[in-house]
């Protein structure tokens, strides 16, 4: 269709530097033509964004089909990464929910326990994509960087990991 619309204006042009009669009257007929076609996609547009009428939208109400309550974390462990303020964390992901998950967010807080009294050193949270169906579980591995630690290292490290933004897939 847009073929026969570049035809119709090459021909038009050329007839319009080719004879001067041609070009008195193609000006005015043009811009009654792009006028035409500008209304005609105005009103086009208007009335597709309408809802067609007769039937009503009542808009939805999500419930999450996941909670951080529904995922469980266990065999938790972090190891030193590369650099002294990153740790790689690992551990398997259970989904007792009723949807797959997509992703998670965990989470980790790092204390520094020497002699049992701890301080906390840092906190980070990272993305944890990955698909877990309803009753199943995944190992993950992840990373956590905790700035500053160079300068004030930590020597008894001790780990708390927690879930936020728990999202289904398909949502």
């Amino acid at each position: 269709m847009i073929w026969a619309f570049a035809v119709a204006a090459a021909a038009i042009l050329y007839l319009a530097l080719r004879f001067r009669r041609f070009q008195s009257w193609v000006e005015p007929v043009l811009t009654i033509v792009v006028a035409i076609g500008l209304t005609s996609a105005l009103l086009i547009w208007f009335v597709d964004e309408r809802a067609p009428t007769g039937t009503v939208t009542t808009p939805e109400v999500a419930t999450p089909a996941l909670t951080a309550d529904s995922i469980d974390l266990t065999d938790m462990q972090a190891s030193p990464g590369q650099t002294k303020t990153s740790y790689r964390v690992t551990g398997r992901i259970t989904n007792k929910g009723g949807a797959p998950l997509q992703s998670v967010r965990l989470n980790v807080v790092l204390s520094d326990c020497p002699n049992g009294v701890c301080r906390e050193a840092g906190r980070d949270s990272a993305l944890v994509v990955l698909r877990v169906l309803p009753g199943e579980s995944q190992p993950f591995s992840t990373f956590a960087v905790f700035p500053g630690l160079d300068l004030a290292p930590v020597t008894t490290p001790r780990f708390d990991f927690g879930l936020r933004d728990v999202r289904a897939a398909g949502r």
